[in-house]
């Protein structure tokens, strides 16, 4: 019965998306969950469905890519120690939960000169116009507000410039990209077999060459975390394609959309990928620190993380302050003990202290 479940629910997805995308977007998506199940074929599935999605985008955008491969980019605009870092939390932040709240506080810790600019759906109006047609799609919850944030960064950067961080970085050294003309996360992949399933999905690791089969070293950018100057062509690039995306579509063709619309950016924008590959490699793995969340806390561990002043975290997941078994202080409880009393007091009333 579970089995025939299954089968029901592949082929119910199956026909949707082979009726809007073709027949290989339709299969490689619906068979590429497989991988699980068949080890040897993890890249191979993962290549196929990479090459379906990457092909269909640049088949139907290829005019947009254009438009901007022939821009040139005058040198000059830098980000400026004054440069606004924007967070969003769509509902606020007396709805962030703990995790969150002590992210944004490392950030308003760390943020030296620059402003901090909370966005949230009470005032994302505030400082960006968004195209009528996206934001009755945002009403109708045919975009998600998880994907609305990828067009709400755009329009930010590209508006005002400044720094876009998630609202679940937490920030270890004092901001210093000032006087770069762009920046990202780019941090070494991990080693683990499902780097390559993630490079060829268009997840944390990015791809190389559409027909580049090797498994990444680094991965090249982070969409949770984008920088550059007011009216760059990265920004620019990146809300145009997605409204001329949601201008034809009702769905996404997968979750991570927005990774495969900065590769196609890398792959054939000269000046975006020149941007991209100016940005220094961070020594850490972008998700180690989440990784070891509720690991006891030592000062030999931490210290590491604080090589790097970047690192994303989840509020996914649940975490406990203290190991159940020596009641020692794990990673997550130290990373709470640093943050504001209304935190702490948040956490022990959802406790139950």
């Amino acid at each position: 019965m579970e089995i025939r479940k299954k089968a029901l629910s592949i082929l119910k997805r199956f026909f949707p998306l082979c009726w809007r995308y073709g027949f290989s977007v339709g299969f490689w998506s619906v068979v590429f969950p497989f991988h699980k199940l068949f080890a040897p074929f993890r890249v191979f599935f993962g290549t196929k469905k990479h090459k379906t999605i990457f092909c269909y985008l640049l088949e139907h955008y290829s005019s947009v890519i254009e438009n901007f491969a022939k821009k040139n980019v005058e040198p000059g605009s830098k980000i400026a120690p004054e440069s606004t870092i924007w967070v969003c939390w769509w509902d606020g932040f007396d709805s962030m939960p703990p995790i969150a709240k002590a992210c944004y506080d490392s950030i308003l810790r760390h943020a030296g000169t620059h402003p901090v600019q909370l966005i949230s759906k009470f005032n994302f109006k505030d400082f960006i116009s968004i195209p009528e047609y996206i934001l009755r799609k945002v009403d109708a919850g045919i975009i998600t507000v998880t994907h609305f944030s990828n067009i709400v960064r755009a329009n930010l950067l590209y508006e005002h410039g400044g720094i876009w961080m998630d609202a679940t970085i937490w920030v270890a050294q004092d901001i210093s990209i000032a006087g770069l003309p762009f920046y990202t996360l780019k941090a070494p992949a991990p080693k683990s077999s499902s780097v390559t399933l993630a490079r060829f999905a268009g997840l944390a690791n990015p791809v190389a060459r559409i027909n580049d089969d090797t498994p990444p070293q680094t991965s090249r950018w982070s969409g949770f975390l984008l920088a550059g100057a007011k009216h760059s062509i990265v920004f620019d690039y990146m809300r145009e394609i997605l409204y001329a995306y949601w201008k034809d579509h009702d769905d996404q063709i997968d979750y991570v959309l927005y990774d495969y619309t900065i590769a196609l950016g890398y792959e054939y924008i000269p000046a975006f990928k020149g941007l991209v590959d100016g940005i220094q490699c961070s020594p850490v793995e972008k998700f180690e620190m989440e990784k070891n969340l509720g690991k006891k806390f030592s000062k030999e561990m931490f210290s590491q993380y604080c090589t790097t002043p970047f690192h994303k975290l989840t509020w996914k997941q649940n975490f406990a302050l203290y190991n159940t078994k020596n009641q020692e202080l794990t990673v997550y409880g130290y990373l709470l003990s640093l943050s504001s009393a209304e935190v702490l007091g948040q956490l022990q009333l959802e406790d139950g202290k």
